[in-house]
C-alpha cells in the first residue's frame, strides 16, 4: 500500500501553473527584447524547432513536480500479522470408499460434497496445523498437520474415490489420525471423522480407535453423510454409466459410541450439503483457537528514486543548455 508521510507538501503543486504563467508572461518577453540586439541570433534561432525551445521550461516543470513528490515522502507500507498463542491440531478423516459416489448430494456426490465443505472449513482457520488423512479398506496420511493451507486445499482437490477397495476400515482411519495427533503439544487435538458406512475392514475395530483417542485426549468429531432410504448410485453398464436405486448401510450407533468416548457427545448427521455446512461451522465455533493478533507495518521508503529522478533532470538541462549555446553563434 503506497502512503504519504507528509501529503500537505502536494500543495505545492498549486506553484507550478504560477510558474508556467511567469515563464510564457515575464521571462520569454524578456528574451525577445533582448535578442533584438543580434539580428544574427534571431536569424539562428528561428532556424531551429519551435519545440526545442521549451524543452528547458519542460525539463524545470518535472524536476520541480519530482522534488515536491520526495518532500511529501512517498513509502511501501507492507502490512504483517504476528500471532501469539497455540493453535488447535485438527485431522480431517474422510472415507473414499465405493459407497461415497451416491449422488444424494445433489449435483455432486458424498466425496464431492465433503470435499467442498472440508474445504471451507479450512479457509476459516487462522493459526491451527491442520492434516488430512483417507481410508477405504486401507487408511492413507495425504497430508500431515500442516499451516500451509493452500498446500492442503490443493491435496483435498486430488482426493478420489478408491475405485479399487472391497470395504470401509473406519477403525484403521480413526487409528492413524491418532497417530498423527498423539504427540501433538496443541492445546486441542481434534479429529472430524467423515463416513457414510459401517467398518467391514480393517485391523482395528471403530471403539478400539476411538479408546486410543480418549487416551490421548483427541476428540472424535464423527459426521455421518448420506440420505435415509434409497440413493442414486452410478453404476457401470455396458451402455455407460447408469443410476440405480440403492440402499447404503450406515453405521451412526458407533458413530454415536465414537464420540461418547471421546467426549463429543454424538455423532452428527448430514443429508444433504447444507446440514453438512452447517455440522462443520458448528465444529469450527466449538474448536476456536485463542490467540491474539497484532498488526504491523514493514515500511519501503520511496522518496530517494523521486530525488535521483530529479536530479538526472538537472543534469539533462543542463548539458541540453551547454548544447543550444554551442549551437548559438
Amino acid at each position: 500500500m503506497l502512503e504519504f508521510v507528509h501529503p500537505n507538501w502536494f500543495w505545492a503543486l498549486g506553484f507550478i501553473p504560477v510558474y508556467l504563467l511567469y515563464y510564457f508572461l515575464i521571462l520569454r518577453k524578456k528574451s525577445v527584447r533582448l535578442l533584438h540586439s543580434r539580428l544574427a541570433l534571431i536569424r539562428s534561432i528561428s532556424k531551429k524547432s519551435s519545440f526545442l525551445q521549451y524543452i528547458p521550461m519542460i525539463i524545470r516543470v518535472l524536476t520541480l513536480t519530482l522534488l515536491i513528490i520526495a518532500l511529501a515522502r512517498p513509502r511501501l507500507a507492507d502490512k504483517k500479522q504476528q500471532i501469539t498463542g497455540k493453535g488447535i491440531d485438527i485431522i480431517l478423516a474422510i472415507d473414499v470408499s465405493g459407497s461415497m459416489k451416491a449422488i444424494d448430494f445433489k449435483p455432486v456426490n458424498r466425496l464431492e460434497a465433503a470435499k467442498k465443505v472440508a474445504t471451507e472449513f479450512i479457509e476459516k482457520r487462522r493459526s491451527d496445523r491442520i492434516g488430512l488423512i483417507v481410508f477405504s479398506e486401507n487408511a492413507y496420511t495425504k497430508c500431515p498437520l500442516t499451516l500451509d493451507y493452500n498446500i492442503l486445499m490443493n491435496i483435498m482437490d486430488d482426493v478420489s474415490i478408491d475405485e479399487k477397495a472391497n470395504g470401509t476400515a473406519i477403525g484403521m482411519g480413526l487409528a492413524t489420525s491418532v497417530a498423527r495427533l498423539k504427540d501433538s503439544e496443541a492445546i486441542s487435538k481434534v479429529i472430524i471423522l467423515i463416513t457414510d458406512g459401517r467398518n467391514n475392514s480393517g485391523e482395528i475395530e471403530p471403539l478400539d480407535a476411538a479408546g486410543f483417542a480418549a487416551a490421548f485426549d483427541v476428540k472424535v468429531y464423527p459426521v455421518g453423510v448420506g440420505s435415509k432410504g434409497l440413493v442414486d448410485y452410478p453404476m457401470q453398464t455396458a451402455f455407460g454409466v447408469r443410476y440405480q436405486k440403492v440402499k447404503i448401510d450406515m453405521d451412526m450407533d458407533s458413530l454415536d459410541r465414537i464420540a461418547e468416548i471421546t467426549g463429543t457427545q454424538h455423532a452428527r448427521l448430514a443429508g444433504n450439503t447444507d446440514e453438512l455446512q452447517k455440522i462443520l461451522k458448528n465444529i469450527d465455533e466449538m474448536e476456536k483457537t485463542e490467540i491474539k493478533i497484532n498488526d504491523y507495518y514493514i515500511y519501503y521508503e520511496l522518496f530517494w528514486i523521486y530525488l535521483l529522478a530529479a536530479f538526472i533532470l538537472i543534469i539533462i538541462e543542463f548539458i541540453f543548455r551547454i548544447v543550444i549555446r554551442k549551437q548559438i553563434p
